[in-house]
């Protein structure tokens, strides 16, 4: 018998090659083989997914310097370590997509209460109104129709597209972290280690929107203050920051999140605005 990889011969009882060290396949591939491995390989109790999870929490600085340094075999990539909580969080948040959205509009809720008074106002019940008055009502009912069309919309496009605002947003968050640590890691080295941490805070939200669900939607929101605390606690094992320094890093994390929200709002108005207009003209 000979491997299959590198053509050596092998003993009979042989289950690795002593030439490359591949494993010897000897039964065929079937759908329950594929699933162990996938399960062996990704969660497997010694696997490099649990060894990586296990060390983002006690040591996060560690699995960072080493993997930086050229230590590849010990970890799952940054890049899986994210795509597997983004994967998992597509199918829970999907599977309970009402859950999802409610909690969610659970953050401002009382904006959200305002707006369906505004779109759902019967203006053929209001008196003694000028033509002016009736346009602004108008106005105002079809802009609030629109922000709430334009949330829907929004929610539906995150549960559809999760996975690709991932790193949409893994990107972003690596932006603004090499602003505010500018030395002396690089913009690669910088979407390592977001990579790693916003893949742990992923799984950590996702825990806490199963409990949020199950027990009540605060701990979600909650979560949200839990997932700064972790970024504060990663970079500041990672840069070996005190407590000031490290509050100050994450105000100058926070401008630079502001000044990207900003525009993103100032985008959005202006979208909005235009859609709106056109309804108005039609």
């Amino acid at each position: 018998m000979k491997c299959k990889n590198c053509q050596k011969s092998l003993l009979v009882e042989a289950n690795f090659c002593n030439n490359c060290g591949a494993k010897v396949i000897k039964e065929r591939i079937t759908l329950k083989l594929l699933l162990l491995e996938f399960f062996i390989t990704i969660f497997g109790i010694d696997s490099k997914f649990f060894l990586t999870l296990r060390k983002m929490i006690t040591h996060p600085q560690d699995v960072i310097h080493e993997y930086l340094n050229g230590v590849r075999k010990r970890y799952i990539n940054p890049f899986a370590f994210l795509a597997i909580g983004a994967g998992l969080s597509v199918i829970v948040f999907n599977y309970f997509a009402d859950d999802f959205i409610a909690i969610q509009n659970s953050m401002n809720s009382e904006q959200i209460k305002n707006l369906k008074e505004t779109a759902n106002k019967d203006i053929s019940s209001l008196k003694n109104l000028s033509k002016d008055d009736v346009k602004k009502i108008e106005f105002e009912q079809k802009s609030a129709q629109l922000q709430l069309k334009l949330m829907d919309g929004i929610w539906d496009f995150m549960l559809r597209y999760y996975n690709l605002l991932t790193f949409v947003f893994l990107f972003i968050y690596a932006l603004l972290s090499k602003w505010t640590f500018l030395k002396p890691h690089n913009f690669g080295e910088h979407v390592i280690m977001n990579g790693y941490i916003y893949g742990f805070t992923t799984y950590y939200t996702l825990v806490a929107f199963i409990f949020a669900i199950l027990i009540h939607p605060s701990i979600y929101v909650i979560s949200i203050v839990g997932s700064i605390i972790y970024y504060m606690y990663a970079f500041g094992k990672i840069y070996k920051l005190s407590i000031g320094k490290n509050i100050l890093k994450l105000l100058r994390f926070f401008i630079g999140l502001i000044f990207i929200f900003i525009l993103i709002l100032i985008l959005g108005t202006i979208v909005g605005i235009i859609i709106g207009s056109l309804g108005l003209i039609k």
